[in-house]
């Protein structure tokens, strides 16, 4: 009885040896569906611990607040105004109201901004480049902003709309080619401004090269460039995170007292933060991951369904074989465990090169991707390798099993009269 499942495994060994091309074929079916589902899950953890990582770099003490269409909930609000709807009512002072010290004693600093693209120039040069348009207090809320060289501007040329620029380091290298910036004049919608400070280097961060992005004075922004007098956005650093729920309530009847705002359905502004923000990143990219593995794992169906596929044409083409076994004393349970066996196999070297295959392509892509200046984690689920490779196996058995039953009712006489 021992010898049993030896002598089986062999059996299915050498009927699997017998066409090589089939079972290289049907083995490659199971490989893909494997690869994809660890690539996948390893891409969608890489991408949420690269979005965590990049977002909490601006601190876990932030709130925010974002405008908001009234009525509608902040997601539909955000589609909404990339589709044009504009809201007007959020303005620079009310990031001047949530200073009041006496009033918000737990918060640091406040600073309201806004972003948008635009050519800038030196001379012949030309570059298109990110706009930040924001207050002297910017780089209170944005602490891996550095200066390298000269300073950023004051509260005294932001409110006296004076034309100053600060640079980030592949603009000034772009532009100066190793002379010093500051000091010279660069055109933004063809006004000058003059360059005060160049930013250290800083990189990628959120798919954004923060090293093209220049940071001019908000109301000059406002005056001289998009002409208009309202924010999208404005945030503030916490003392500490204890305060969140307290500052929420706080700011939330702060802004609908000054917005003549009587029913919270109407409320045309969103408060988050840092927290909150992370919490949908992580609900996203989940759901995002959950659907990419669960298109992956069709593959792994379709493996399966060739292993059946390619079982059956074996057991027409063996049904000779199958007979002279059963005329020599095989019973039904001995052809029905090497066929069975034989399409196992097939599955459990599918998931093992499948594995090796999905953790090379991980890599592979991690390496890629940091060559672009992304830092992006090399993530291997095991939860997703076990799955995967489980799942592999079952399917070898339950996609093996209906060939393996039919070959085993095979009657001896008739599969003998067959060759």
């Amino acid at each position: 009885m021992s010898r049993l499942p030896i002598k089986t495994l062999k059996l299915a060994i050498v009927g699997l040896k017998a066409n090589m091309t089939r079972t290289a074929l049907s083995v490659l079916g199971i490989v893909i569906g494997v690869a994809a589902v660890i690539v996948i899950v390893s891409v969608g953890q890489g991408l949420k611990v690269l979005i965590v990582n990049q977002i909490s770099v601006f601190g876990d003490n932030m709130m925010s607040v974002q405008v908001k269409i009234p009525g509608s909930d902040y997601r539909s609000s955000m589609q909404s105004m990339v589709e044009g709807t504009v809201i007007t009512t959020l303005k620079y002072e009310d990031v001047e109201a949530v200073r009041d010290k006496e009033r918000f004693p737990y918060i640091k600093s406040a600073s309201g901004y806004a972003a948008g693209m635009d050519w800038a120039t030196y001379r012949e040069k030309e570059k298109q480049v990110m706009i930040i348009a924001s207050d002297a207090f910017y780089p209170d809320i944005d602490g891996q902003l550095k200066i390298a060289t000269g300073r950023y501007f004051s509260s005294e040329e932001e409110r006296g709309i004076v034309r100053v620029v600060v640079i980030g380091s592949k603009i000034a290298d772009d532009f100066f080619r190793g002379e010093n910036p500051i000091g010279k004049q660069i055109k933004i919608k063809q006004i000058g401004f003059k360059v005060i400070g160049v930013m250290q280097e800083r990189g990628l961060v959120m798919t954004m090269d923060w090293d093209t992005m220049v940071y001019i004075p908000l109301k000059t922004s406002q005056k001289l460039i998009t002409g208009v007098d309202h924010l999208l956005e404005f945030a503030m650093v916490m003392e500490d995170d204890q305060h969140f729920a307290q500052a929420e309530v706080e700011i939330t009847q702060l802004l609908r007292q000054r917005h003549n705002i009587d029913d919270p359905a109407k409320d045309d502004f969103e408060i988050m933060s840092m927290d909150q923000i992370i919490k949908i990143v992580n609900t996203v990219t989940s759901v995002i991951s959950l659907l990419l593995g669960l298109l992956a794992a069709i593959s792994l169906i379709v493996g399966g369904v060739g292993i059946m596929n390619i079982m059956l044409v074996i057991v027409t083409e063996r049904t000779w074989e199958i007979g002279l076994r059963k005329s020599v004393g095989a019973k039904r349970k001995d052809i029905l465990n090497q066929f069975v066996t034989e399409a196992v196999l097939i599955s459990v070297l599918g998931g093992i090169i499948g594995i090796i295959v999905g953790i090379t392509v991980s890599f592979v892509i991690t390496i890629a991707v940091r060559a672009y200046g992304f830092d992006w984690p090399f993530v291997i689920s095991m939860e997703a390798i076990i799955i995967a490779f489980l799942t592999a196996a079952f399917f070898g058995i339950v996609f093996g099993w209906y060939p393996a039953k039919e070959a085993a009712k095979l009657n001896p006489i008739d599969a003998l009269r067959q060759e």
